[in-house]
């Protein structure tokens, strides 16, 4: 393949000189705009013969248009990325090794979308994307190598990120986070200023694993639920919000945004959309809740809680906040969750005390620099710009440390660890994660949501019901996210459907020939059972309390 001369329908020679050439099977011509000059040698028969010689003003012109063709070849012939990266600089006069890693946020920022982001997710996608770009940086040096855009994020660093982000932070996050920055190099890549999406072959296993997995809310039985109810009783603006979410399993904000267009009293039935999934539920208006409803009229206003539906609007942190100490007091200081261990005092080796407090090495090496720059008299900004970290993260870093030693660190941390108080409160309805940069929430407006699924099902309700009422596309939801009963419901189930067989009447020792086990012998062994569920954590103190009364009192 190399220089023609194209010929027009009438027979004449074209002007200029052009190219032939095979690209991967695929022939390809082009003009390239050589003029022909001199005499084109031709046979006997008028067909051009290039492989004759012309004349001198005809070899001129050929050897012209052949360094025009040999420039063409190399161009038809380069890789797809130097072609890539030659558009983008005619684009954009930049030159393409990529997009600048400095430049990520700013293009996040300007994508097309339908909805305009947040001030507060646009400072998230700010300082994780910041926090990428240094990583990268940080392990193309360790590698020996360069990352300055995105074409040199390779797929070993991208792995290497996510491990990293796996190491210390909960599972939720890094989902989140992973998915992200996964998407904004599909959108770079889907724009041609990325080659490859490193991040493409990275699969996140649901739930993460070991450490690092999700910590689901805690669901309550029924004598549990009723406490909380009943510590809700003395807050007017409260106990109809908690009725709600425990009598349909609403999540807060749909139970907030509840219209009362949405409410049939006569029919017994709420019909909304949820907020989250957008899908159109049915939900029956149980007992509790058609007194409570009942109990209110609309004032003009089309929300069946306005107030809520205003301070949701606000700032919803402040209904989060008010329901924990009902679980508090209700729930955990019943005795269910263990005393907290007194620290003996600041004198300690921290290094013992956080190695033995099992956290990944990944958070006890930070706590223990965050540590020795506070004692050097270093602020919790110094600290946070000095391990590039957020400031908020250093204050949980130093609370972590005050709870492992009992040194108070902080300027707030005495007054705040005063039991009884609020904060005391809320601080009890938390659990410490082993990996992750915040406590998980185990009990919250969340709970009532996992409660109603556990006792429904537990009730006999068919999955598939369950799941329409609450909203879920698929039942597997509602098993493997929402079902989560614990020991306590397995207790409850299994004296009910154990009640009065032969293994919940006593022993034969007891009985009369021919006749009913005495009633004083079988509360005897009822009492004795109780017992020994008390003794193995099986039921809390309070059931515990309440059942024995029942059993004396029947006798």
């Amino acid at each position: 393949m190399s220089l023609k001369i194209q010929i027009n329908t009438d027979g004449t020679f074209r002007s200029t000189w052009w190219g032939r050439l095979s690209v991967k099977g695929r022939k390809r011509e082009t003009n390239l705009g050589i003029p022909i000059e001199g005499t084109v040698p031709v046979d006997s028969s008028g067909k051009v013969r290039l492989s004759a010689t012309g004349d001198e003003a005809f070899e001129r012109s050929r050897k012209a248009a052949q360094k025009a063709f040999e420039a063409w070849r190399r161009e038809v012939q380069k890789d797809p990325a130097e072609l890539q990266a030659k558009a983008y600089r005619a684009r954009t006069g930049e030159d393409l090794g990529g997009l600048p890693l400095s430049k990520l946020y700013a293009n996040w920022k300007n994508l097309m979308r339908d909805k305009s982001p947040t001030e507060t997710w646009c400072g998230v996608v700010e300082t994780w994307l910041a926090r990428f770009v240094r990583f990268c940086e940080g392990e193309a040096k360790r590698r020996n190598t360069k990352c300055e855009t995105v074409n040199d994020v390779t797929p070993e660093i991208a792995a290497a990120w996510y491990e990293h982000i796996k190491a210390g932070f909960a599972w939720k996050t890094v989902k989140s986070k992973k998915n992200l920055v996964c998407g904004i190099f599909a959108r770079l890549q889907a724009t041609g200023l990325a080659r490859i999406n490193p991040f493409a072959t990275i699969q996140s296993r649901g739930g993460g694993s070991g450490d690092n997995r999700k910590v689901a809310r805690k669901a309550l039985d029924l004598a549990e639920l009723e406490k909380v109810l009943d510590c809700a009783r003395g807050d007017g603006a409260l106990y109809p919000l908690v009725a709600a979410a425990a009598c349909t399993g609403m999540r807060l904000g749909d139970v907030c945004n509840l219209k009362w267009a949405d409410v049939d009293l006569k029919q017994g039935l709420i019909t909304c959309v949820t907020a989250k999934a957008g899908v159109r539920v049915t939900i029956p208006i149980l007992g509790r809740l058609q007194d409570v409803l009942s109990g209110l009229s609309p004032d003009g206003s089309p929300y069946v809680f306005p107030d809520a539906q205003a301070q949701y609007a606000r700032n919803k942190d402040k209904l989060i906040r008010d329901v924990k100490p009902l679980f508090a007091r209700a729930v955990i200081e019943e005795g269910e969750a263990p005393a907290r261990k007194k620290a003996d005092g600041p004198k300690h080796r921290l290094e013992e005390v956080v190695g033995g407090a099992g956290f990944t090495e990944f958070k006890r090496k930070r706590l223990l620099e965050v540590y020795a720059r506070f004692k050097a008299g270093m602020r919790s900004s110094e600290i946070a710009a000095e391990l590039d970290v957020a400031r908020s993260q250093v204050s949980m870093d130093l609370r972590d440390i005050e709870k492992l030693t009992g040194e108070a660190l902080r300027p707030m941390a005495a007054r705040k660890a005063q039991a009884g108080t609020r904060l005391d409160l809320i601080e009890k309805t938390r659990q410490e994660r082993k990996v992750g940069k915040r406590a998980a929430c185990i009990y919250g407006w969340h709970s009532f949501r996992h409660t109603f699924v556990v006792l429904a099902l537990k009730a006999g309700v068919p999955v598939e019901d369950v799941r329409r009422i609450v909203g879920h596309g698929e039942a597997e939801t509602t098993l493997s996210n929402y079902y989560n009963p614990e020991a306590k419901h397995a207790a409850e189930s299994l004296r009910k459907g154990m009640a009065g067989t032969v293994l919940d009447v006593g022993t034969r020792k007891g009985r009369k020939r021919g006749g009913a086990p005495s009633p004083r012998k079988t509360a005897a062994g009822r009492l004795r059972e109780l017992k020994t569920l008390a003794d193995e954590g099986l039921i809390t103190p309070g059931e515990y309390a309440a059942q024995r009364k029942a059993i004396i009192g029947a006798i």
